[in-house]
């Protein structure tokens, strides 16, 4: 089966934003919705899904809830190929970067980054582009110490940006 370059719709591109948008704002229904009715997430080369469906997508953004303060996607690179039999698959590369529990009055943070690919297969339902499968690929992990921000900063820092 051959495989050939993709010209992607914005659609496509949208849904890795949508991803993050809705991880990052802790939002199940947001998550499922990028998603076919019996769409998966797994890690890459595990072969039962680790998500699926709008159950799984729940418990997914519970577990990000539970374990860490706030979280960031930063997506980089997309690309798409399209076989002959009409799938359109794609690689996303990007950073998540998570916060770590601390207490209220600690100054600085634990900044957790994971650098990162998701292999994407995509679905048309309903006439909307979804994720019928992602991927996850972690291909290190970073931690630092970061500072929270403060209004404070722009007059010292940030000189008043």
């Amino acid at each position: 089966m051959a495989v050939r370059p993709y010209c992607a719709a914005q659609e496509l591109h949208d849904l890795a934003f949508r991803y993050g948008l809705a991880v990052d704002s802790l939002d199940p229904a947001m998550l499922a919705s990028v998603f076919t009715r019996d769409g998966v997430m797994r890690g890459l080369g595990q072969v039962e899904a680790r998500y699926a469906g709008a159950a799984g997508f729940a418990a997914m953004i519970g577990e990000v809830r539970a374990s860490f303060q706030r979280t960031q996607h930063n997506v980089f690179n997309q690309t798409f190929d399209l076989s002959d039999d009409g799938t359109v698959t794609g690689l996303t590369t990007g950073i998540a970067s998570h916060i770590l529990p601390a207490a209220d009055d600690a100054p600085d943070w634990t900044l957790l980054d994971f650098a990162m690919r998701y292999h994407n297969r995509y679905a048309k339902e309903d006439g909307v582009w979804k994720f019928a499968e992602r991927q996850l690929e972690v291909v290190w992990v970073e931690t630092r110490k970061v500072a929270r921000f403060s209004p404070a900063m722009l007059g010292r820092e940030l000189r008043g940006f």
